[in-house]
This record gives C-alpha cells, structure tokens and sequence, in this order.
C-alpha cells in the first residue's frame, strides 16, 4: 500500500475498495449537484459501483497504467486524485494526466493545491516524468486556479475536451508542468 503524507492533517494513500467505497460513495451523494457539474460519472455513482471502480483503480495501479489515491484530511477521506493515466511518448519520455475531486467540506483549506505539489513532487522524482498535466473545463474556476497556484501553464484550449454528465461539450484548459530536472535551457551558459 502507498502512503503519501502530505502535511500532518492529510495525506495521499492507495484505496481499500471495502472500506473507502461506502465513504466516498456517501460524500459524492451528499456533494451529487456541485461535483455533477463537472464529472459525467457522479449522476451514476453508488456505493457498488464506486467500490468496483476502486477495484479496478488498485489493478490499474499493479498494472502501471494509472495511480488514483484516496486524499484523508484529519483521519476521513475527502477526495481522490491521481495520475488518471501514464503516457509513453517518444524516445521512452513518459506523461501524466493529473485528475481530482474533493468533497465540499474540504473545499478552501488548501489540500488540492498541498496534493497535487505533492504528486508532481512523486510524478517527477519516482515516477521520472517529462511532463504533467491537468485537464480542467475552461469555466471550471476552482480546477483552473489550482493548476495555476501549483505552477502549471496554460499550454492550449482543447475544443469540446470535457463532456459534462447533461451531454454538453465543452472547451478544456490543458495546464502543463515539466520536469525542473528536465527541462531544457533556451539559452545555455558556457
């Protein structure tokens, strides 16, 4: 199991489907018509279905294909976020696509923006990433401005990137942040 401690009240850990599964399902009912707003899969989500999704997130994560941790604030889990999936790109260069969700309560105290510098921290030095992205819609404020408080640069608009749970499709921010160790100097000094 992965335990990733971010600060003394939270910390970043792999799921246990039986356990995590009936809390989280019981925080994304609660927070149903704020989370819906941008994720399709929350109208859809039970206490089955998520500790099935959990299931297969810790085989995903054996398998390297994906790493989706559970974020525990003051002892409760509040959200997930992870590294939604590995890209090989060329020359053996790999991404990742960072993806989160965080209960209401937990909203405004600074622990998405403490964990995602924490899995860039992970991302960069365990995991030898090129680059990491977040993909957030371009009028979800909240997701916008954690990408931009954790350093990530707005790369590009992604035309109708997201489809939200009515259908809709709308345009996505792509935040990107390079590897400091990698990144390569424009002008380099002799």
């Amino acid at each position: 199991m992965m335990e990733l401690i971010v600060t003394n009240e939270l910390t970043l850990r792999t799921p246990v489907p039986e356990t995590d599964g009936p809390r989280l399902a019981a925080l994304i009912a609660r927070d149903r018509e704020t989370l819906a707003q941008w994720l399709p899969w929350v109208p859809k989500t039970t206490q089955a279905s998520e500790i099935a999704f959990l299931r297969e997130l810790v085989k995903q994560a054996d398998q390297h294909q994906s790493l989706q941790l559970v974020m525990v604030w003051q002892g409760d889990p509040v959200g997930m976020m992870g590294f939604n999936r590995f890209y090989q790109r060329e020359a053996g260069r790999q991404t990742a696509e960072i993806g989160y969700w965080l209960a209401n309560h937990a909203v405004r105290h600074g622990l998405m923006h403490q964990a995602v510098l924490a899995l860039c921290q992970l991302g960069f030095a365990t995991y030898q990433l090129e680059q990491i992205s977040i993909i957030a819609a371009v009028l979800n404020q909240r997701s916008n401005h954690v990408a931009q408080r954790a350093g990530f640069h707005l790369d590009r608009v992604l035309p109708a990137r997201i489809t939200l749970s009515n259908g809709q499709q709308v345009d996505a921010n792509d935040w990107i942040k390079v590897n400091p160790d990698r990144q390569v100097h424009e002008n380099p000094v002799y």
